[in-house]
């Protein structure tokens, strides 16, 4: 069993739009509504590969109740504190005007002291109890927790000898790098803000000195890999014409690269597995989601060089 955190999970939506005025009233054309937040994403993307995933999450009202019923008619079971405010929803625009891939994203529920120490009990007992063979901590959090969420429940799983990878931004990564989980996802824009470096190698190679197992990704430019003292750098060149949406595609790169430690010793291929998963979410209509069978179809075709 993997085991994801999704403190605040979402309902994602996409809203076909024209351009939209302002002050005035816009209509959307259609919308379409998938279960997200990063954690759920991944859980996902696990599920599809063929794991057997339990996800941590607080699950709000009528929309928690919706992500939770998704998740389980995919097999994924869902474990964590249950409140009356509303999980977040999400927007997602597309259009064929500048305002496509714009995002909305909501707050999501507050959360009491009572329902934090409820949300850290459930990771607790599932750590004891599930014993998993790897964490997935990703996203953000909803308000009531801190910026130092992420530190005990990464100190927790190495206690348990359970590799974390933790996938998340501003100060609630800067924080969680004290920590020193196994592997740490983030994109280029994340690195550059953080450690004020430009280039994605440079980035790799400080993210590096706070994790075992560094990835930063790069948009189209592909993902940076580091273990011990080597650079794989992976990528995967779509046709732009196939690329419904990139929204999703770190989760789904994270989930791959997890589950390559746990399946394959070569770090080569922990890359282009990890970039086929990323690359097979670019390609389909439902938001932060893969198919198994793009995945494989995909594997071939990613370049993989050592740098």
């Amino acid at each position: 069993m993997l085991l994801t955190v999704c403190a605040n999970p979402s309902v994602d939506s996409f809203w076909k739009v024209g351009s939209l005025e302002r002050g005035t009233t816009n209509r959307s054309e259609k919308e379409s509504f998938f279960p997200g937040g990063k954690g759920i994403h991944t859980a996902l993307a696990l599920a599809e590969l063929g794991q057997q995933v339990t996800t941590l999450g607080l699950w709000g009202g009528q929309t928690g109740r919706w992500l939770q019923h998704e998740c389980n008619r995919r097999d994924i079971d869902t474990i964590g504190p249950v409140v009356d405010d509303w999980s977040r929803i999400c927007i997602t625009m597309r259009s064929d005007t500048d305002w496509n891939e714009t995002e909305l994203l909501g707050g999501g529920p507050t959360a009491e002291p009572d329902t934090i120490s409820e949300f850290n009990q459930a990771y607790s007992r599932c750590l004891q109890t599930g014993r998993p063979e790897a964490i997935l901590i990703s996203g953000s959090v909803p308000s009531g927790f801190n910026d130092r969420s992420y530190i005990g429940l990464v100190a927790e799983g190495k206690k348990h000898d359970v590799p974390v990878f933790v996938d998340a931004s501003g100060m609630l990564l800067k924080n969680t790098l004290e920590a020193q989980p196994y592997g740490i996802h983030i994109n280029h824009k994340e690195g550059r803000e953080l450690s004020g470096r430009e280039d994605p190698v440079a980035i790799t190679h400080w993210l590096h000195e706070c994790c075992t197992l560094a990835a930063v990704t790069a948009g189209a430019d592909g993902l940076y890999l580091k273990y011990k003292d080597t650079i794989f750098h992976a990528s995967h060149v779509l046709d732009q014409d196939r690329i419904f949406s990139t929204i999703g595609s770190g989760d789904c790169l994270l989930a791959g690269l997890a589950l390559a430690v746990l399946q394959e010793e070569d770090t080569r291929e922990w890359a282009r597995f990890a970039t086929a998963c990323g690359s097979a979410n670019c390609i389909n209509p439902q938001l932060g989601m893969l198919k198994a069978g793009i995945v494989e179809n995909f594997i071939d075709e990613v370049k993989v060089e050592k740098l």
